[in-house]
This record gives structure tokens, C-alpha cells and sequence, in this order.
């Protein structure tokens, strides 16, 4: 029986997106609010395949790891009670990241603990200078830091702190953070973070450069270069389909016309 749920965070339709509407999501967060009509503007005149599509195909990308998790169900935000079986876990995803299809097989038995937390993998560049220097899969130090899918919670948490206190990550560390949250941790990676050219984060960091403005060509090619590096048998075994799927979409996607 499925007693744990995996949770879709907002997401939109991409291929039906209107990109006008990237204003008020980007104002909610302080930046500049034609950030992305500007890159996909951008992406579009050098590059095979729409911003759209690329985010509609990534989108598919983690969805499927998402369905392919054992032990959970996959549910949108808006169809969330706010609740969870009394011997299950809920853990929040975005639709751009990928989890181990045996997260809740590999997470410690559910035991009157408050929440759980296990190791965040990252792909993409590092947002900064030099940003190709180490590899571009990379292991988060294992902290006390709740990313966007390291973590989830139990029905005992919920009833208490709400659905409110974890939906966001943000939120879900102050939570964490309190000497009254009871937290089990594991060691194990089976969470990635996907920080590809088109998410919000690369977006904004990349238009801030004038060389990316310019040509984005350069830095697309630096970064299909540092995918092509990996080698499958270097990774996480449950981390090897995705990522090979991800290079597999990415080479298509930057193709110049």
C-alpha cells in the first residue's frame, strides 16, 4: 500500500505557458520582471528548441522519476488535503528535479519522528566565476540545510505545524531548525536539485553576464561539455537514467538552427 505522497510544488503547463505571465512569479521574488521573456527571446535566436519546450520536456524528465518512486503517490499541490497516512511521509518536489525510485525504501523506518532529511545531489554549474571548475554533478556536504526535495515529513508534524510550515523550503528549515522538531537523518543521496540553463536560478545568474547577453552559445557548449564529462559509471546507480536522459534532451535542445 502506498501510504507516502510526493508533492508538486506550482507548475505550469510549458508548452501552453504564456511567457507574459513570468512577470508576477518573477516580481514575487525581487527580480527583474521581463528576467525571462528576455532569455527565451534570447535562447530562441540561437538554439534548436524553444525555452518552452525545453522546460515541458525537463518537466516530463522529472515527472517520470517521480511516478517511478515505490511506496508513493505523486499529487499536485492543489489537490493536497494537507494530510498523510499515519505511517507515511510526505517529501515536496519541484518539476525540474529527480528523486531515487527507492526513497522511502531507503529512508530510516518512521518512528514518532517529526521529519527526515538524507543527502541533496546537484547538477549544474556553479553560479559564479569559474563556474565549470569542479564537476558538474556534485554531492552537497551533509548539513543541516533543507533544500527544495532533501527532506520530508510525518502526519505528526502536519497535524501540529501545518502544511504551511514544509511546502516551501524556506519555510520547512525553520522548522527543522527547532530544538522541539524531532529529525532523523541518513546518509545516503537520493535527492537531485537540477540547475540546467533554463531554470530560474541559471536564468538570472546568466543574464546578469554580458558575455551570456552577447552569445549564450559559449556558455551552453562549456556546460554540454561538462555533462559529456561524466562518466555514467561515476554516479549515483539510480541517478544514471535521468542524467543520461538530461544530456539526451539537452544535446537536441542546443542544436543551433
Amino acid at each position: 500500500m502506498k501510504t507516502n505522497l510526493l508533492v508538486l510544488r506550482a507548475s505550469p503547463d510549458w508548452l501552453n505557458f504564456n511567457i507574459e505571465d513570468s512577470r508576477d512569479f518573477l516580481r514575487s521574488f525581487a527580480l527583474p520582471e521581463t528576467l525571462i521573456i528576455e532569455f527565451a527571446g534570447l535562447w530562441s535566436r540561437h538554439f534548436k528548441v524553444d525555452y518552452r519546450t525545453v522546460r515541458a520536456q525537463l518537466k516530463q524528465l522529472a515527472l517520470q522519476t517521480y511516478v517511478d518512486v515505490r511506496q508513493a503517490s505523486l499529487v499536485r499541490h492543489e489537490e493536497w488535503d494537507g494530510r498523510v497516512a499515519a505511517d507515511g511521509r510526505v517529501a515536496f518536489v519541484d518539476d525540474d528535479d529527480w528523486m531515487s525510485p527507492g526513497l522511502f525504501e531507503d529512508l530510516p523506518a518512521t518512528g514518532g519522528e517529526d521529519g527526515v532529511r538524507w543527502g541533496s545531489l546537484r547538477v549544474g554549474r556553479v553560479f559564479g566565476p569559474n563556474g565549470y571548475a569542479g564537476p558538474i554533478v556534485q554531492r552537497r556536504s551533509l548539513d543541516r540545510i533543507v533544500y527544495t526535495n532533501n527532506y520530508a515529513v510525518t502526519a505528526r508534524a502536519l497535524d501540529r505545524l501545518g502544511r504551511a510550515a514544509f511546502f516551501g523550503h524556506d519555510a520547512a528549515q525553520h522548522a527543522f531548525d527547532q530544538p522541539e522538531f524531532a529529525l532523523t537523518t541518513t546518509e545516503k543521496y537520493l535527492s537531485c536539485a537540477v540547475k540546467h540553463p533554463c531554470c530560474t536560478m541559471s536564468v538570472s545568474y546568466l543574464m546578469s553576464l554580458e558575455s551570456f547577453r552577447s552569445d549564450p552559445r559559449r556558455e551552453i557548449s562549456n556546460f554540454m561539455d561538462s555533462l559529456d564529462a561524466i562518466r555514467l559509471d561515476e554516479i549515483e546507480p539510480w541517478l544514471r537514467e535521468p542524467f543520461k536522459r538530461f544530456r539526451e534532451v539537452l544535446t537536441d535542445a542546443t542544436r543551433p538552427h
